[in-house]
Formats: C-alpha cells, structure tokens, sequence
C-alpha cells in the first residue's frame, strides 16, 4: 500500500487566516474614532472613543445618574465581527471553492467597513452627542486601521489559499 499523503498543508493557510481574523477582532480595544477642533494651528482632542465604545455602547456615570453617550452599532459590531467569520470559514473551508469565496468576502467586507469607521460611528451616538461632534474633525485612529490592514491579509491569504499550501510542500 501507498503512503497516505498527508493534508495538513492545506489547512496552513485557513489557519493564518484565522489568526489574523482574530487579531483584527482584536483591534477593537484600540482607539478607533477620535473627534478634534484646530484652532489657531493647535488641535485639540475633544473625543475619542475605542472600537468596543462605538460597537457596544458606552455611559458615564454622573453624580449616581448614568448618563448614555453611545448606542449599540450594528455596522462597527459588524466590521469587527466578519474577519472572525471569515477566518472561521477559511479554516474549515478545506479545498471548497465557495468556503473561499465566502472567507475572502468576509474579510473584503470587513475591511470596507473598518475603514468607514469614523463615517458611522455618529450612527450609534444620542442627538446630544451627535449635535457635540457634528463642528468637530473626526479621523480615523489605529485600531480600525490595523484591522482593516490585517483584513487585507486575511482576504489574500483565503484568495490564494490553494497557492500557498503549494508553496509550502
């Protein structure tokens, strides 16, 4: 009888994907939307709030009254939730053609949507907070750009999945 061949290289690639699904899932502890006014060529930061902040929702507490600054977002609970998604779908995939598809969508998805973060966060804000930010600059900071770097990743590394585990044995 001849060697059974072994498949593990072919799960190499869903594997790496999966990690840098969870590793952008991850980047949603970092800052992710910060809200500025310049003046007079100083900036001065105003607001800032992290990617759990703008997909979970955030309260302050104040004077033993709880005061709701942010809603929950579907769109940024979204965009960090398909890379998780779509490493899972690469790691089972195996060889299947649509597994790929989906997997490589998915994080395509997630990083269109990492990188309008700082358009939709004013989605899940109160209208008090939202006429605060309205005259205000809002950009873009690291954890949403990390994740959508890793997304990228993520999406090349699912497209060219068979290619991989060629090159690696």
């Amino acid at each position: 009888m001849g060697k059974k061949k072994s498949n593990l290289k072919t799960y190499i690639p869903g594997a790496i994907a999966f990690v840098l699904g969870i590793a952008a899932f991850c980047m949603m502890f970092l800052p992710a939307v910060q809200y500025s006014a310049t003046a007079l060529n100083t900036t001065k930061n105003l607001y800032s709030y992290t990617g759990s902040q703008l997909a979970f929702g955030y309260s302050e507490s104040v004077l033993a009254s709880s005061i709701t600054i942010l809603n929950f977002n579907f769109l940024i609970f979204l965009s960090f939730l398909l890379p998780v998604v779509g490493g899972v779908f690469g790691l089972i995939g195996g060889k299947s053609f649509i597994f790929k598809i989906v997997a490589t969508a998915c994080f395509v998805g997630g990083a269109v949507l990492l990188f309008t973060t700082a358009a939709s966060a004013t989605i899940g804000m109160t209208d008090t907070q939202k006429e605060l930010v309205s005259k205000l600059d809002a950009s873009l900071m690291a954890g949403p750009i990390v994740a959508a770097v890793l997304c990228v990743l993520g999406a090349v590394v699912c497209f060219f999945k068979k290619t991989i585990a060629k090159l690696l044995g």
